[in-house]
């Protein structure tokens, strides 16, 4: 009679296929790390420049001065007249690990008048409108791949761009 041997893995062969487990983990979580923060920036990017269009739109429908006003953790496209806001960000966006930065500094609005131009002063704070919105990752030290995107309000349509993008290249931002 044969006698039959047990079926199954060895001790030796479990620790192999961990080991390698834990080295290929080790290697994809930092690429993931910078996917999921490069997402971040451009749904920040996209939301925003969204809401730059809806109040141009909005300025246009109305008939009136609108504004789009960028806040510590989301934005608001507000009536000029009366301060109404007629569309809102979740601000599910704009997080805390994200840096929004404005040219020139420490603008945070811009008013779009009846014909969808862009007014050169803010009317509701005598502030200059702000023209690039820069947006970037608060990276942790030593670590890369982050991708940081650019908003340019060009005559008065707003422009997602790359800044790191060659001249060449479409998508990159305008001088």
């Amino acid at each position: 009679m044969l006698k039959s041997r047990a079926q199954g893995f060895t001790i030796v062969e479990l620790m192999v296929v961990v080991t390698v487990i834990a080295i290929l983990s080790a290697l994809a979580v930092p690429t993931m790390r910078s996917v999921m923060e490069n997402s971040r920036i451009r749904a920040t990017g996209e939301s925003i420049q969204n809401g730059l269009s809806q109040a141009r739109a909005e300025a246009v429908r109305l008939n009136t001065q609108v504004e789009f006003v960028l806040q510590a953790t989301s934005w608001q496209v507000r009536r000029v007249s009366n301060g109404a806001v007629l569309h809102e960000a979740s601000g599910k966006e704009l997080n805390n690990s994200l840096t929004i930065t404005a040219t020139p500094d420490g603008a945070d609005r811009i008013t779009y008048n009846a014909f969808g131009l862009t007014a050169g002063v803010n009317p509701s704070d005598g502030s200059d409108p702000f023209t690039r919105l820069d947006i970037a990752a608060t990276t942790p030290s030593g670590l890369s791949g982050y991708r940081p995107l650019a908003i340019q309000v060009i005559g008065s349509t707003p422009r997602l761009c790359d800044p790191a993008a060659a001249d060449t290249e479409n998508k990159a931002c305008i001088l």
